[in-house]
């Protein structure tokens, strides 16, 4: 299939006019501090509306592989899977994202070299993919631990990125065993402010910011499951932001669930986004990374 079609369906799905191009437009002064000229990657279009097709590199699509984070690793392993072939990528981000170390981090030259030689073309959609109406990282996530959603909150660059629904009461125990099976990991961070638990708040992937938090202690929310409840990366903002945010935590009135940016946020690709490419006629899977953690 023509990775043009492709993009346009994508486009089209996600409604990419609809969202202001202040979404990820902080890639393009990562890659300048970082020496990374990636105007000379990068479509036009993508370097206007930050989300979208990032990587033309070859006329034909056959194989899709989706991810979170496009991280060196994962890059590589893509190449390895395609073995040659015309590829897609679909990634959440367009930028590596380590949660525990450095934070944000663009993709390096070399790599956009190699990915260029090897005919891998990148489609991202960020906002998009949080805030959509059907295919969602929070609804996916909704879906994988049994929460019926009926509201969205946690308004998002053109959208609302979280949802919100009510279960039969039951302890909050219980509540992560379904987190830890949904997103199949077994570490979590949490805080226990209740014993039950009845209306929850979703946000996936790294969802620290208190007025998300009040917004759903404000909706009559008793627990909000998320990536990352607190701020745990490096970098200026994390450090300027982190003090305040750790704060506002410790005192807010919610269970708090984390099951890492990763996997909450792994869930649509891994499933939902294989569908969609499914319908176009191409094949797909999702390419994970080692430590949902890192």
């Amino acid at each position: 299939m023509r990775t043009a079609d492709v993009a346009a369906h994508l486009d089209d799905f996600f409604h990419l006019d609809g969202y202001p191009p202040e979404d990820f437009a902080e890639i393009v002064v990562f890659c300048d501090d970082a020496g990374i000229p990636l105007a000379d990657y990068a479509t036009p279009a993508f370097m206007r509306r930050h989300n979208g097709l990032m990587l033309a590199n070859a006329a034909e699509v056959q194989p899709v592989y989706t991810l979170v984070f496009p991280s060196d690793e994962v890059i590589a392993e893509v190449e390895r899977r395609a073995y040659g072939r015309p590829a897609l990528v679909f990634t959440h981000h367009p930028m590596d994202f380590e949660t525990s170390d450095r934070g944000l981090l663009p993709i390096g030259t070399e790599t956009l070299e190699r990915m260029l030689a090897g005919g891998i073309s990148l489609y991202s959609a960020h906002a998009p993919l949080d805030c959509h109406d059907s295919v969602s990282t929070s609804r996916a996530l909704a879906r994988a631990i049994g929460v019926p959603t009926t509201e969205t909150f946690a308004g998002y660059v053109g959208g609302h990125a979280g949802v919100v629904g009510e279960i039969d009461t039951v302890a909050f125990d219980e509540l992560l065993g379904r987190v830890r099976r949904g997103c199949d990991v077994e570490r979590l961070d949490t805080k226990q402010v209740h014993d039950n638990v009845r209306r929850v708040a979703i946000v996936a992937g790294g969802a620290a910011f208190p007025p998300f938090m009040q917004e759903a202690v404000d909706a009559g929310c008793d627990t909000y499951v998320t990536g990352d409840f607190r701020v745990r990366h490096g970098g200026p903002w994390a450090e300027e932001h982190r003090p305040g945010f750790d704060a506002f935590v410790d005192d807010v009135p919610l269970n708090l669930i984390g099951a890492s940016h990763f996997a909450t946020e792994a869930l649509v690709l891994r499933h939902d986004m294989i569908r969609v490419f499914a319908d176009l006629g191409l094949e797909a899977e999702f390419v994970p990374q080692d430590d949902p953690w890192r």
